[in-house]
């Protein structure tokens, strides 16, 4: 059941991550959405790909 966790797709990250990007854009605070997308795991997506052909 450990494992689950890890496989899913962090959809909160990912949402914080877009929201600093689209502040970013608009010239507001965005510092703070890149530091919770980072804590919730949005940044676990670029590594996701290299750690699918990796172990099982």
């Amino acid at each position: 059941m450990g494992d689950t966790a890890r496989k899913g797709l962090p959809i909160v990250g990912i949402m914080f991550l877009i929201l600093a990007v689209v502040n970013f854009l608009q010239g507001d605070n965005w510092v703070v959405w890149a530091i919770l997308g980072f804590l919730f795991g949005g940044f676990g997506i670029f590594g996701a790909r290299r750690a699918e052909g990796g172990e099982q």
